[in-house]
């Protein structure tokens, strides 16, 4: 929200804690690593093992979301986040194994496959998008959050069904969102995640258009 200074604070901590970008690709390969399939596989319980409880009301989503930052717990903060929140970053992820299959599987060896295999391989061999964000977002976010997890808010209902806002005695104010499973969630996060979302897109379509380019030309070498 323009002259929002929590809004402010927020975008400018998430820019900060995402010192490696998410980035992401969907594509149509001929055929898979056995090691991407392995992680994905990997994936699945760990990643359901962060969604098993939702919150049901705002205040609970709050307490959810301030433990997080007071115990420093990057996980958690994760499983606080609201559900539009946690796919979005999930897709990302997503996209960027497929990025990562396609640059192993389509680009020719040099130093464009070595840049792009590089800036995809940590999202591509992360165990999950919790993990992910634990490990890369959430050390630079959780310090800068913790002025939002001090004391007992009142709730103020938002202008849109589904949207809260947790206000506290300071002033700050801690934005909160339901999702479509009916949990509440800390939704402070959630525009930077979705413009993320946007460019890693826009990197699939890309990477998918070199690895075209790339196919056509070692089969015109082929003739």
């Amino acid at each position: 929200m323009p002259g929002d200074p929590n809004g402010e604070m927020l975008a400018t901590c998430w820019r900060l804690a995402l010192l490696r970008p998410f980035r992401y690709v969907r594509g149509v390969l001929r055929f898979r690593s056995h090691v991407l399939v392995g992680v994905a596989l990997v994936a699945l319980p760990m990643g359901a093992a962060g969604c098993q409880h939702k919150s049901k009301t705002p205040e609970e989503a709050f307490q959810r979301f301030a433990a997080a930052v007071t115990a420093g717990d990057g996980a958690a903060l994760f499983d606080a986040l609201d559900q539009q929140t946690r796919w979005d970053l999930m897709t990302i992820q997503k996209w960027h194994r497929e990025a990562y299959d396609i640059v192993l599987s389509n680009y020719p060896e040099g130093p464009v496959r070595d840049r792009e295999k590089e800036r995809f391989e940590r999202a591509a061999t992360a165990p999950s998008a919790r993990e992910l964000f634990r490990t890369d977002a959430a050390p630079g976010l959780l310090p800068t959050l913790a002025p939002l997890a001090a004391g007992i808010p009142r709730v103020e209902a938002g202008a849109a069904a589904g949207q809260a806002t947790a206000v506290l005695e300071s002033g700050g104010r801690v934005p909160l969102a339901r999702g479509d499973n009916g949990g509440w969630g800390f939704a402070g996060l959630a525009k930077r995640a979705e413009d993320d979302k946007n460019r890693a897109y826009h990197d699939l379509e890309v990477v998918r258009a070199s690895a075209a380019d790339y196919e056509r030309a070692a089969a015109r070498a082929a003739k």
